[in-house]
């Protein structure tokens, strides 16, 4: 085989992307949620990817926990985590913008009862949403998917 193979072997997902083994996993049960409890899982499963870039950048001291964790930890919100992420260069303003999106997206499932990703609104926000897998097909990419 050489570098040039048109057919390369297959290889599987948690083999040639590592980093992404723990989120193969995570998306199965994430399907299995309702509209609203896929919502905030997806938020929560964000934050708490967040919480270790974080915790991961700084020294292991008390104080660097006490930052992100507890009764008004400074950074203790989606939102807080994702500004000093871009902040400190940890994250691009890419992914920023698509954190903030899908915080917009939850907000409105946490404070409406009556909402689903057909709502318009919701399916707005979704849809620019630029680092989600998309079909190639417009048309079969609901806001859910996306």
């Amino acid at each position: 085989m050489t570098d040039n193979d048109p057919n390369p072997p297959h290889v599987p997902l948690e083999v040639s992307h590592p980093h992404l083994k723990e989120f193969a996993g995570f998306l199965p049960e994430l399907n299995k949620e309702s509209d609203r409890g896929c919502v905030m899982v997806a938020c929560s499963y964000l934050d708490e990817l967040l919480r270790r870039i974080l915790l991961a950048f700084l020294i292991d001291i008390p104080t660097s926990t006490t930052l992100l964790e507890g009764f008004n930890a400074p950074l203790g919100t989606l939102s807080t985590r994702a500004s000093a992420a871009l902040a400190l260069g940890l994250i691009r303003e890419r992914e920023f913008k698509e954190v903030d999106t899908l915080r917009r997206v939850r907000n409105r499932f946490a404070h409406n009862v009556h909402i689903s990703f057909d709502s318009q609104d919701v399916d707005a926000l979704c849809r620019n949403l630029t680092l989600s897998a998309r079909s190639g097909d417009s048309s079969k990419d609901d806001a859910r998917g996306m």
